[in-house]
């Protein structure tokens, strides 16, 4: 790999796990791994006001972390396939799963 790519890779690298690296995205990840959420089921779930949940959660749509469907009156957001996804089921196994 020349230098321009591999600065180009991490940077990349770095950006996404600035994107991971905060707590309460990292527990709606592992929740999402599992299966789709809802807003409410998440800020439930994580402790976290419902507006706090739809930051974060718009701001891994942008970066096509996340996908949502909307049912009636009710977003759901699913775990996205590809890096990020990869990332999380390693994360998951490491720290989620109980012993």
């Amino acid at each position: 790999m020349d230098l321009e790519k591999m600065h180009e890779s991490a940077t990349r690298a770095s950006n996404m796990m600035k994107l991971l690296g905060h707590p309460h995205r990292l527990m709606i990840l592992c929740e999402l791994k599992v299966m789709e959420k809802s807003v409410g089921y998440l800020s439930r779930t994580i402790g976290i006001s419902q507006s706090l949940v739809s930051q974060h959660l718009a701001r891994m749509r942008h970066e096509n972390v996340v996908s949502s469907r909307r049912e009636a009156q009710v977003v759901y957001y699913a775990l996205s396939e590809g890096a990020a996804s990869t990332l999380i089921t390693a994360i998951y196994e490491i720290f989620c799963q109980e012993e």
